[in-house]
Formats: C-alpha cells, sequence, structure tokens
C-alpha cells in the first residue's frame, strides 16, 4: 500500500481525496479513496469492471464490495465468524483529529491527509513527508472497502490515551502497537506508549495535532 500510494504520488503529485468525486452523491456513497488507488496495484480488472459514476453500494459495483483483497487484509488479524457479506479493509486512512475531520477544510489545523475532498500535495505537510502519518491498521474493521468515510478514513480520538492496542482505536492484531504508512511511503511500527501529541502531530498536515 506504501509503495502504490507513493506511485499515485509520483503520477499524480498528490494523494487521493478520502471519496472519489462525484457531485450526485453524498460523500457516504461515494467510492472510497482505496478504489482510487487500486490501479496502481495491479488491480486493473476490478476497477475496469466498476462503475465509478455509481455509489459503492449500486447492484453494479456489489461484486466488489464482497471482495477478498489480499493487500487489505493483515495476515494477523483475528477472523470472526460475520453476518455481512462485506468486505473491510484492515488498514484504514487518517483523516486528522476528530470523528468529523474527513468533512474539514485544509486550513484547518486538525485536518489530516485524508478528506472527502482533499487531494492533498507534498508541500501541504508541515512536518515532512517521513513525518506524516497516511494509513494505519485497526482493529475495528467494518463495512466495505469500497466505501467512502468511516469503512476507509478514521480520526484520531481527540486527547485519547489509547490509540494503539486491544479493543483500542488503533491496532490489537499486534502486539504493543501498529504498523503505520507514511507519506514517504515508508512503514514504521508506532508502539503503544507513543506520547498521544505526538501521535497527533503526526496525523495533521500542519504538524500540530490540532492543539495549538
Amino acid at each position: 500500500m506504501g509503495m502504490s500510494l507513493r506511485d499515485y504520488q509520483d503520477h499524480l503529485d498528490g494523494f487521493p481525496p478520502a471519496a472519489m468525486p462525484n457531485s450526485d452523491l453524498s460523500a457516504e456513497k461515494r467510492l472510497s479513496w482505496i478504489v482510487i488507488l487500486i490501479p496502481y496495484v495491479e488491480a486493473n480488472n476490478i476497477y475496469a469492471r466498476m462503475d465509478k459514476a455509481k455509489s459503492w453500494d449500486a447492484e453494479e459495483n456489489r461484486f466488489a464490495t464482497e471482495m477478498r483483497i489480499a493487500f487489505l487484509r493483515c495476515p494477523s488479524y483475528p477472523e470472526r465468524p460475520t453476518e455481512s457479506p462485506l468486505s473491510p479493509t484492515h488498514y484504514v486512512g487518517i483523516s486528522g483529529i476528530g470523528d468529523n475531520a474527513i468533512a474539514v477544510s485544509r486550513e484547518d489545523p486538525r485536518a489530516g491527509i485524508f478528506g472527502y475532498d482533499r487531494a492533498v500535495k507534498k508541500d501541504e505537510l508541515k512536518r515532512g513527508a517521513s513525518e506524516t502519518a497516511v494509513v494505519v491498521e485497526t482493529s475495528q474493521a467494518s463495512g466495505a472497502w469500497t466505501a467512502a468515510g468511516f469503512p476507509t478514513t478514521r480520526g484520531l480520538v481527540p486527547g485519547g490515551s489509547a490509540s494503539f492496542g486491544r479493543r483500542s482505536q488503533f491496532s490489537g492484531n499486534h502486539p504493543h502497537g501498529a504498523n503505520v504508512v507514511f507519506a514517504d511511503g515508508s512503514v514504521r511500527f508506532i508502539e503503544q506508549t507513543i506520547d498521544p501529541a505526538v501521535w497527533e502531530r503526526m496525523a495533521t498536515l500542519s504538524g500540530r495535532g490540532g492543539r495549538e
């Protein structure tokens, strides 16, 4: 995923928005940033079959919502019985600080890389690409990987001291922390003991974590 994001940057000089642009659909009905990224992971056959003008849950796109795609699944994620046919991603984009970070303007100090209508450029990252978090593992995978919004993009709980670890917002699949993709395409394991203020600064374009 990190390499695919880097390839996307090289081609389009930035990062994908959290939702595929579509003025005819509400943000939550639009296709996700992962769908936008699919052509960069050699899955063009899936992308070509999808109707990009329709919502993620349209009949024409139902086949994709049920597809289990290897690069979206953590080998350590516990397999649980499910009543839903939807296939989730175990890796979610970071929208910034707070539940509504996905919808705030790029000028908001709480804004992260992924917003519904934010196509962020690399030069907007105040802390630099190597210190700005883009994607993180989640222990609370739900919904379809094709859906914009909560299934594929999350904001950090402001002031939360337990972002990582079992039954927390992120990770739960590995002891003591989570793998995080940074904006330069690198992947680092972030310990659950990280200072929450430092983690929040990594999650924002401003590098301020929404605290200042």
